[in-house]
């Protein structure tokens, strides 16, 4: 069996996991990693002695190095969002495959310009939307696609996890909508909880049906911390297919909870969370499948390689795949037109290490309710929620953001 040849393009933040996981598969023999490239190695010594003991090589310019190396049969891309675009369309009309962290792009346009490069070159891009590649999460989509639920009327994802001031200290585009003049739009669903949108939108009909687009997105955008983007957010996406998109997300949760989704449809319901485990529940009675402990970027690159070893292997993760995510991103920024202040009076800070962290107690306490009902937090009401209204999406091809976030 050949080997696969890699490289990689980022060693810090979540580069940290992907150098770990390229020398586990150098070890297990199924990869050659060739070169990286990292501009501050200093920062990050630790990746760069694993990765230089293996032999790899090292560069400070990602061109260099792809130029360098013509013989590498993907290049993983870990670097900050802003950046996945141009390195993407480079490598890729070098002759590369891709492995790019996800998002793969901020805007529609951005990324209707990667999938054009992908379809030009014939290059192969997976996306590192790992929670689709988890057994359970399959096995929902493989259910859903033999009807056992019936017709899907509704997807709710609910994400509810605590991050410190630390976590918007740690690197300078943190929790911003714009850095350096670029979008970043970091927030709730558009970084922590990307996966989980993403995996809404999937069981909504977007990986049985190429194509299926949201018809209209309305959505609500707090922050209870000190940052432009969001740390509070609900989403109400109407698909194609006319199934409703429902997703809850917070970094500001009293506990610490696994994310979720629950699809309803007309004959049954499933829970499925980030845990690996999924639950069916129709009129046969319920079914519990637990499928244990699983590396999920172990089996994105496994995936990646079956593919590129055997042309026509499905991706997990293609870029194509992510349209939908990226239009219900760009969709939801145009129905909030503004990121709302949660009055300091409905919060509570408390220390978190050597930092603080804010908490939102009547949220933390009633998200559950709110799901259940698919309501946006206005319609709940909580007496911090501002209404917004539906934006259409049909034809939606340029993403600007609204004048009102630039000004927050």
């Amino acid at each position: 069996m050949k080997i696969c040849h890699a490289a990689l393009i980022g060693i810090g933040g979540f580069g940290v996991e992907h150098v770990n996981m390229m020398q586990k598969l150098a070890e297990e023999g199924s990869l050659q990693v060739v070169a990286f490239t990292e501009p501050n190695v200093d920062a990050h010594q630790e990746s760069y002695n694993k990765l230089t003991a293996l032999g790899v090589v090292h560069y400070t310019n990602h061109v260099e190095m792809l130029t360098h190396h013509p013989d590498i049969d993907f290049v993983t891309i870990a670097t900050p969002i802003a950046t996945h675009k141009p390195m993407c369309i480079q490598a890729m009309q070098m002759g590369f495959h891709v492995l790019v962290e996800k998002p793969p792009a901020i805007t529609i346009q951005d990324l209707d310009e990667m999938i054009a490069v992908q379809r030009e070159t014939g290059r192969l891009c997976q996306v590192n939307f790992q929670n689709t590649s988890g057994q359970a999460f399959r096995s929902l989509l493989e259910k859903l696609g033999s009807g056992a639920l019936g017709q899907v009327e509704h997807v709710v994802g609910i994400g509810r996890w605590k991050r410190s001031r630390a976590y918007y200290d740690r690197t300078r585009w943190a929790g911003k909508l714009v850095n350096d003049g670029q979008y970043v739009l970091d927030g709730t669903f558009n970084n922590p909880f990307a996966h989980l949108l993403h995996n809404c939108l999937l069981a909504a009909g977007v990986e049985g049906t190429p194509n299926m687009y949201p018809q209209s997105v309305q959505a609500e955008l707090y922050h209870v911390n000190d940052i432009e983007g969001d740390d509070v957010s609900c989403i109400r996406a109407i698909m194609d297919n006319g199934i409703g998109v429902h997703f809850y997300a917070m970094l500001c949760y009293e506990g610490s909870e696994e994310p979720s989704i629950a699809v309803y449809g007309t004959e049954g319901e499933a829970h499925w969370n980030y845990e690996n485990k999924l639950t069916l529940r129709t009129r046969k009675g319920e079914e519990e499948l637990a499928f244990g402990p699983v590396d999920l970027i172990h089996n994105m690159y496994a995936n990646l390689i079956d593919a590129i070893e055997n042309p026509g292997k499905p991706l997990f993760s293609p870029l194509e795949a992510c349209r939908s995510f990226v239009l219900v991103s760009n969709g939801t920024y145009e129905s909030a037109r503004v990121v709302h202040a949660i009055p300091g009076k409905f919060m509570i800070e408390q220390p978190a290490g050597k930092s603080t962290v804010r908490l939102l107690p009547d949220l933390s306490e009633k998200m559950e309710d709110v799901a259940a009902r698919r309501q946006l937090y206005s319609e709940y009401p909580f007496p911090w929620a501002e209404p917004s209204h539906p934006f259409p999406m049909k034809g939606y091809q340029r993403f600007k953001l609204p004048a009102d976030m630039m000004q927050t």
